[in-house]
């Protein structure tokens, strides 16, 4: 009988993995024949090359087919309703990493950084989110690489929303959340197969557990905001009010970015390209900027970076408006925040609407708050045949979805 279970055993991990070459085979065979015919058609009218195609990184062998997944991004379309992800855009924020590979990596480096509980110490219980290791005796080895890995896992604790991962009727492992799934997350892969393992990690409930969304690591120059933020974007709901941005939405134009992040990288860009007023120089009629720097130092309180303790004053002389930008708030807006703290101007924010309108903000294509005209299906700014060309993958993936592949 035990002989019985063993070729059983082994029959059903050879047909696994037959079944996993067959869906890579006919995911990578639909794949070129989208591209190919859509080349073929776009060529007639003007030439336009496949980026999207002929850019793509090569995948991981970790990284196989996941069934109803309409833009093949490797997370299912209905996963991707349930976390807030386009099921129909592979590459939100045009990374040209697939979003579920990218998610994939992101959960498993927060997983990794979580602090370590070890119950029955006097170790205090970990404010945040925290995982307690759950090792077994025995091992287990990936099917695609051959490496081995411990049976057990982790299992991972969320006080703030009174949740763990996993639940206990998940059907990979109701107890914890495999090594050998932490091995396929580094991969890029929500899936996992090996020796005693075999399924998928429960995406959902993991981002939740996690409190993540986002496809960025954590920095500590991103401050709290001090007042209401109904989406949690880092932008006070009476700034986006002010600016004409959405106040629901923490991503509004949806490159899993943060809004107020977004922005404030994007200000500060804006600021570093203005011209410097010269005295001597030529006359300015236009937006620019000048120097207040000051013979001193001021250091962030984040990172420690010595900044000058000046300013820059930001002037549009067309909307007779200027706002004063300290270099500290400068180096906080590179890492994505309006808020501020250093031993010079202590703890202070920008005022966002002010200087978003003396920015003109958007200034460029793509900025946060862009309008896309209906026919500029990928939002470049243009419209050209590689709008065609997007509207034809789209209509593609429709006719999958549609079909249940």
């Amino acid at each position: 009988m035990e002989d019985c279970r063993i070729w059983a055993g082994g029959n059903m991990r050879r047909l696994r993995r037959a079944s996993q070459r067959q869906r890579r085979k006919c995911s990578k065979l639909r794949r070129g024949a989208i591209a190919a015919g859509t080349a073929a058609v776009i060529a007639l009218g003007a030439g336009v090359n496949l980026n999207k195609a002929l850019g793509a990184p090569k995948p991981d062998g970790h990284q196989l087919p996941v069934s109803q997944d309409a833009d093949s991004d490797l997370l299912s379309s209905a996963e991707e309703t349930a976390i807030g992800y386009l099921p129909f855009n592979s590459d939100q924020n045009r990374d040209t990493v697939f979003d579920g590979v990218e998610l994939a990596q992101h959960c498993g480096g927060v997983v990794n950084r979580l602090p370590v509980y070890i119950p029955g110490t006097m170790m205090p219980i970990p404010y945040g989110p925290y995982k307690v290791h759950r090792e077994m005796f025995g091992s287990e080895l990936c099917d695609i690489c051959g490496q081995k890995v411990n049976m057990g896992g982790v299992e991972i604790f969320n006080p703030w929303v009174e949740l763990q991962y996993p639940d206990p009727n998940d059907p990979l492992d109701g107890a914890v959340l495999p090594e050998l799934a932490l091995h396929y997350l580094e991969h890029g892969s929500f899936d996992c197969f090996g020796d005693v393992h075999h399924g998928r990690v429960d995406v959902t409930r993991l981002m939740r557990v996690l409190e993540t969304r986002f496809l960025y690591d954590p920095n500590g120059h991103r401050l709290p905001v001090d007042g209401a933020d109904l989406d949690g974007d880092l932008l006070k709901d009476t700034e986006e009010l002010a600016s004409g941005y959405n106040l629901y939405e923490a991503d509004q134009d949806d490159d899993l970015t943060a809004d107020g992040i977004e922005l404030a990288g994007q200000c500060a860009q804006a600021i570093d390209s203005l011209p410097v007023f010269d005295p001597n120089g030529p006359e300015i009629h236009a937006l620019h900027k000048v120097s207040f720097m000051q013979r001193g130092l001021e250091n962030c309180d984040i990172c420690g970076a010595t900044v000058n303790m000046g300013y820059w004053q930001v002037t549009n002389l067309k909307l007779r408006l200027s706002i004063d930008v300290p270099v500290l708030s400068l180096h906080y807006m590179g890492h994505g925040s309006f808020s501020y703290a250093g031993d010079v101007h202590g703890k202070g924010r920008m005022d966002v609407a002010l200087l978003v309108k003396i920015l003109e903000m958007p200034r460029r294509c793509g900025d946060l708050g862009t309008v896309y005209l209906p026919s500029d299906a990928n939002k470049d700014c243009r419209v050209d045949p590689a709008d065609f060309l997007e509207l034809v993958e789209r209509w593609l993936q429709d006719a999958d979805a549609d079909r249940g592949q």
